[in-house]
């Protein structure tokens, strides 16, 4: 019975929180200073938070699209990507950049072309894809605009909806690993020696 009550606990442990729904929330998100939050990851470790959303680039183009994450801490990898929706089945359109800021708007990563794309018989990749550790803790803001010469100054003519997806992964401290590690070693002996005993 102990047994199954540590796997119960570590089952917990590692659970991921449910995902929740990004949205478009013009005119605020257009800037990092009025983004409103939209992802708050919770302070325990080693777990996976994924949030997504469908957003629009408006008529016209000249968008820019912020959402900001809370209770980032270094070390944690985020990991965002762009799915263009503007044109299927083809996926090209809307052509996003994608990339992370920090509140101060220091940029963490960039994403251009993700050519990893089986969708399109032809693959050109004209979504985003953007990975990097977090350097130091606070929040940050997922930033989405349309290609241009010059990323993140808003002079694109890109239009449309696309889909975001952000997921946060927060492993656990090594001294954490330690304890499990030995906690599992722990359990094996003790499965050995109740086999040995019982033979």
């Amino acid at each position: 019975m102990r047994y199954v009550h540590l796997s119960t606990l570590l089952a917990a442990f590692m659970a991921s929180p449910a995902a929740a729904l990004l949205t478009d929330q013009e005119p605020l998100n257009n800037t990092i200073e009025t983004a409103p939050i939209q992802m708050s990851i919770p302070a325990i470790e080693n777990v996976a938070t994924a949030d997504s959303g469908l957003l629009t680039f408006k008529t016209g183009g000249g968008d820019l699209d912020y959402i900001g994450i809370s209770g980032l801490l270094a070390g944690d990898i985020v990991n965002l990507s762009t799915t263009p929706l503007g044109d299927p089945p083809a996926l090209e359109t809307p052509d996003t950049i994608a990339g992370l800021f920090s509140a101060a708007g220091a940029m963490e990563c960039l994403g251009d072309d993700a050519y990893n794309n089986d969708l399109d018989p032809v693959p050109t990749g004209f979504g985003s894809l953007c990975r990097v550790d977090i350097p130091a803790d606070g929040a940050y803001f997922v930033g989405i605009t349309g290609f241009s010469a010059e990323p993140f100054d808003g002079s694109h003519f890109e239009e449309g909806l696309y889909s975001v997806t952000v997921t946060v992964t927060r492993l656990p401290e090594p001294g954490m690993m330690l304890q499990l590690a030995s906690g599992a070693l722990g359990l094996a002996a003790a499965q050995a020696r109740r086999r040995r005993a019982s033979r």
